[in-house]
């Protein structure tokens, strides 16, 4: 079965948004954490790295739910539900690891790591809905 022009042009404009982003992403947590000096440097250039950073994986995000928007139904609810298994992993995996900070059973944890956390259960939940599927 061959996709429909519409889903593939709604996956050519992710990729378009995507691969730059990711690329961007990239070079800026790089640049941040080779030549920013956490100590020395004032807190707009760090406020400003912090900023840059987190701003292509913002964009991420919006294309996902552009992507999501210009899709077929089934496209849709698949790709939903992806996000939302991904979100309870992480929720899951948040209320676990702070009762055991809480507890002092583990040492903190930055809040940055959530972040990537997300995309790595989303990614788990999009290869669950795929292993096993013929549809």
């Amino acid at each position: 079965m061959t996709q429909s022009k519409g889903f593939r042009t709604a996956n050519k404009r992710y990729m378009r948004i995507f691969v730059p982003m990711m690329a961007l992403y990239c070079v800026a947590i790089s640049v941040a954490l080779t030549f920013i000096d956490l100590d020395t440097a004032s807190t707009g250039v760090r406020m400003g790295a912090a900023v840059a950073i987190a701003l292509p994986l913002i964009a991420i995000l919006m294309a996902i739910l552009r992507l999501v928007r210009e899709t077929d139904e089934y496209t849709r609810m698949r790709q939903l539900q992806a996000l939302s298994e991904g979100g309870v992993m992480l929720t899951g995996a948040i209320f676990i690891l702070g009762f055991l900070e809480r507890f002092n059973v583990i040492p903190d944890i930055p809040l940055f790591l959530f972040g990537p956390g997300f995309f790595f259960f989303y990614g788990l939940a999009h290869l669950r809905q795929s292993l096993g599927k013929t549809v």
